[in-house]
């Protein structure tokens, strides 16, 4: 591997391995400003974690992104919580799940095209009136709780779970266990989510859609489990673990990253008074507004790639098994990039270029159905209320893979 000499900026790697550095956004984000003109990649090497470059520059993440045959997901996609004690590492109980993260080339691809058309536009299309349906019982339920309320757990959390679980054919009285057991899974560094095991978490989940899939393969439906459960590769039925690992990361993923964007999105709101009433004045920058929040909020917080063969990227050469790490939020804030780019500004011209939901081959699933979600609550919001404030202060995850904010105290005016 390659060594980090004089010439690569040497970081602290709790900056991005350490789910506690995460809990105060802002800090975070001054932290990364300060060594942004220390060059594209920073290096850093702890006890936990091993050598690894980290890159907050977004135009040098797209590059490594758009390089996958160079630059590689492999089967350990992620850095590992800190857990302690003999906890296994969670990149080889989701390899054991083939989940798509997990996948490369040809595999991922075969195995992506599954599932895809439940995630196209056309899809979308007819599902979104049930979305705007759930944005509505909400906006309902605000009303009856005299507009005050913890924006994450009372709107944020249920609506997506409810989306992805009627796509899977869930029954809606499984979903607070899936719910609990998601949070168990990508919140185990935090004090209050995270108190069960995660490993033992995705192992519960998989047991529930192992037995789904068992009932589809016997009384096929027109749901995506059925898809799934059915689903064949090249010929052959899909592999019982590989369509576990599908059945987990969209059950899980599906609902987590875009509930965060939400709240996170409503505490922006909050901080930014005037960009609610612009979209109260000017409806149509709701879309753009979806984008600008995904921006702000990057739910997912960094994933890795090994390069593959001998590689450069923006001056700096890579050798075989060379890890670097993509910062979403960072690159999310990338000033050459987006103007202030701490503030939230709903009419932002370039806010489609966020990478929150990644880029290339490994680009997001479900971002097309999560902007139409997102999109959804901004304007139940903008057309049922007169402002939003915040009540008390936000609180945030810890977890350096996926969080955001986890309570979101607020008083809707209306």
């Amino acid at each position: 591997m390659t060594a980090i000499d004089d010439t690569t900026t040497r970081v602290d790697p709790a900056l991005f391995t350490d789910g506690a550095a995460f809990l105060d956004l802002e800090r975070w984000h001054r932290a990364i400003d300060e060594l942004r003109d220390e060059g594209p990649f920073l290096g850093a090497d702890d006890q936990a974690h091993g050598r690894f470059w980290a890159t907050v520059d977004l135009e040098v993440l797209l590059e490594v992104s758009r390089r996958p045959e160079e630059f590689a997901n492999t089967t350990a996609p992620l850095l590992p919580p800190k857990l302690g004690g003999d906890a296994p590492d969670i990149n080889e109980v989701s390899a054991q799940l083939r989940m798509l993260i997990n996948q490369d080339g040809r595999d991922h691809l075969a195995h992506r095209k599954l599932v895809v058309d439940w995630f196209k536009n056309s899809t979308l299309r007819v599902l979104k009136p049930a979305v705007e349906e759930l944005v509505a019982e909400s906006m309902a339920r605000l009303r009856e709780l005299g507009g005050e309320c913890d924006f994450s757990t009372e709107v944020a959390l249920p609506l997506p779970l409810r989306v992805i679980m009627s796509m899977l054919g869930v029954p809606r009285e499984d979903e607070p266990v899936l719910l609990k057991l998601t949070q168990e899974m990508f919140s185990s560094e935090d004090d209050e989510l995270g108190q069960g095991d995660p490993f033992a978490a995705m192992m519960e989940v998989a047991g529930y859609f192992t037995e789904l899939m068992q009932d589809r393969q016997a009384n096929p439906t027109d749901d995506l489990s059925s898809a799934i459960a059915n689903g064949v590769v090249d010929g052959t039925p899909l592999e019982t673990m590989t369509a576990i690992g599908l059945y987990v990361i969209i059950a899980t993923a599906g609902h987590d990253t875009t509930s965060f964007a939400m709240a996170g999105g409503v505490d922006a709101l909050c901080r930014f008074p005037d960009e609610f009433q612009r979209l109260r004045a000017e409806p149509d920058l709701v879309p753009n507004a979806a984008h600008e929040v995904v921006r702000l909020t990057s739910p997912v917080r960094h994933f890795l790639r090994h390069a593959q063969v001998e590689a450069e990227v923006a001056g700096h050469t890579f050798a075989p098994g060379d890890r670097i790490l993509l910062s979403y939020p960072g690159a999310n804030r990338d000033p050459a990039l987006f103007d202030d780019p701490h503030r939230l500004d709903v009419g932002r011209s370039n806010a489609i270029r966020q990478i929150g939901w990644g880029h290339g081959p490994h680009f997001c699933l479900g971002s097309r159905l999560a902007h139409m979600e997102v999109a959804a609550v901004l304007d139940g919001l903008r057309a049922e209320f007169t402002s939003i404030e915040a009540t008390g202060p936000t609180e945030w995850t810890r977890s350096h893979f996926v969080g955001g904010a986890k309570h979101v105290p607020v008083r809707c005016a209306s």
